[in-house]
């Protein structure tokens, strides 16, 4: 059986209406209520941007890239935006061959 990282959150005020969550370990079946539940508590109070730092993720499934989703419309329902400013080579090719480069706004690729 695959040992799983475990998943953790944090979230900090970067500005009084933007808020970054750094995102580490495993966000998968198991976690991705969570990480959903938490944003979406953002949301109906100051936060008007979310950046979202993906490079701490081992690993993502469906669920999670769902729960991604489900995070970017909550936001638009709030008429606040999603960012992901920081994220690995795995899920950029993820977000490419999904299409999700498309919805999300990802930093810029180097090189």
């Amino acid at each position: 059986m695959l040992e799983k990282t475990p998943f953790r959150t944090e979230t900090q005020n970067t500005a009084p209406d933007t808020a970054l969550m750094v995102l580490t370990g495993d966000l998968d079946y198991d976690t991705a209520a969570e990480l959903f539940t938490l944003a979406q508590g953002l949301f109906p109070g100051r936060v008007r941007h979310l950046e979202m730092d993906l490079s701490g993720l081992n690993f993502v499934d469906s669920s999670g890239v769902a729960a991604l989703i489900n995070v970017y419309n909550a936001a638009c329902a709030h008429d606040a935006t999603m960012r992901i400013v920081a994220l690995t080579p795995y899920l950029r090719h993820l977000f490419r061959v999904t299409a999700l480069d498309q919805v999300f706004d990802l930093p810029a690729q180097d090189g």
